[in-house]
């Protein structure tokens, strides 16, 4: 009787164990999770930024400023990981308020917010958004106010130029926040709540830096084909977050019509 050698089955069981690792490993680069913090409930998607394969972009509506469309049907156009709605926009002209850099490109100039901006290798900032010049930047969304500097508590909406009701009352919020370990954190919370609890939420997964998202009606959070809130109005704008760059480039023309704008920057 013939009897065959078992290290074949091993080899192969510790071939599939080490495929099934890696793709583990690829997958915690954008992660999501329920949880309370700081007596909130709060939805959290983390991206780790310090990856080669993490891409964070605004996307526009498919016909451009001025514009909308469902958060559900940008989604599909542009297949993220992960997206949450983007920067406040005036529900009569459905224009941003913030400035919008896509592909390195200036899409549209706003009055107001603090900007999240990402350079190269995924290096983020938060700025005042106001006069600034964002030919360093790939991608930029303006939005805000801020919830954190440098570590610290800082919510001042009025100094910021924003003087809206929503920016002093409680209701559905989202919020956006860079860890000291270059972890992008995106935030919506499950109840109504102050700018100021939103801060301290942030700060309690280990924020330094973090602004203000439209939230309100236009509250939305996706993560890998789960729609975790859907706003309750069609957008202007939002932000994506791929962990495949390869489906980052292939979906690059859909983050804005090209037709409108001219052709992607080349560099």
């Amino acid at each position: 009787m013939l009897h065959r050698s078992p290290f074949p089955y091993f080899l192969v069981k510790a071939l599939v164990l080490s495929l099934f690792a890696s793709a583990c490993c690829a997958s915690s680069n954008v992660s999501y999770q329920k949880t309370k913090v700081d007596g909130t409930w709060v939805h959290i998607i983390t991206a780790n930024l310090n990856s080669p394969y993490v891409r964070v972009t605004p996307a526009v509506a498919k016909n451009g400023i001025g514009a909308t469309e469902s958060f559900r049907s940008m989604i599909q156009r542009t297949r993220p990981t992960a997206a949450i709605d983007g920067t406040f926009f005036c529900t009569r002209t459905f224009k941003p308020t913030g400035d919008i850099v896509i592909n390195g490109q200036l899409i549209h100039s706003g009055y107001l917010g603090t900007a999240i901006a990402f350079g190269e290798s995924n290096s983020v900032k938060f700025i005042d958004s106001r006069r600034y010049n964002w030919a360093d930047y790939q991608s930029v969304l303006s939005a805000g106010p801020s919830l954190l500097k440098n570590g610290k508590l800082a919510v001042y909406p009025r100094d910021q130029g924003f003087s809206s009701g929503v920016h002093f009352s409680p209701r559905i919020r989202t919020g956006i926040g860079v860890t000291s370990a270059n972890k992008l954190v995106l935030v919506t919370t499950a109840r109504k709540t102050y700018l100021s609890q939103l801060a301290r939420v942030m700060k309690a997964i280990g924020c330094v830096d973090a602004a203000g998202l439209d939230g309100g009606s236009s509250t939305g959070l996706y993560y890998d084909g789960r729609l975790i809130y859907n706003p309750r109005r069609w957008m202007t704008n939002c932000l994506l977050v791929y962990d495949n760059p390869a489906s980052f480039e292939r979906h690059k023309n859909s983050f804005f019509p090209v037709q409108l704008y001219g052709q992607l920057p080349t560099r």
